[in-house]
């Protein structure tokens, strides 16, 4: 199946969304820009495009569009789908996730590890029990900023 890709340069970096006309298939930094390819999934990113504007003008969003998790195992998309129900500016532990939904917390870092779903995911959420951030693919600076981002923007009254 064909995809199209925009970019949104981000405090972070560089994002590129890609989308399949089914969802989005993947967001992830990346260093340099290519060309943007027009294609079927445009109107998910448009939506994720209006998702990040919002998310980094500090506006407490959840990703409602669609994900494309033709290429995910059962396990992967159950795990993805509940991660994203994590309030912002709230953490769970990897042990909180995997007993939620029936894995083991080891698993849930493998399944947060190969999340393509950068920010539309809130893979930054999941965290250690002790409080540590853990892991995040190479990023984990990126993690701690989102983490601190999301809590200066929280709104108040929120648990």
């Amino acid at each position: 199946m064909s995809t199209s890709w925009t970019y949104f340069p981000s405090p972070i970096g560089l994002l590129r969304a890609e989308a399949s006309a089914r969802g989005l298939t993947r967001v992830q930094l990346v260093g340099a820009p290519t060309n943007e390819v027009p294609g079927p999934g445009r109107a998910h990113l448009e939506a994720f495009l209006d998702f990040a504007e919002r998310y980094f003008a500090g506006e407490p969003v959840r990703y409602a569009g669609a994900l494309d998790l033709e290429n995910a195992t059962p396990a992967q998309a159950r795990l993805w789908r509940f991660v994203q129900e994590i309030p912002y500016g709230r953490t769970r532990s990897y042990a909180q996730v995997g007993r939620a939904i029936g894995l083991h917390p080891r698993a849930v870092g493998a399944g947060m590890r190969s999340c393509p779903f950068l920010l539309v995911v809130p893979a930054h959420r999941v965290i250690h029990a002790d409080g540590r951030i853990g892991g995040f693919a190479g990023h984990e600076g990126v993690k701690a900023w989102l983490l601190r981002f999301e809590q200066a923007n929280r709104p108040s009254g929120t648990s």
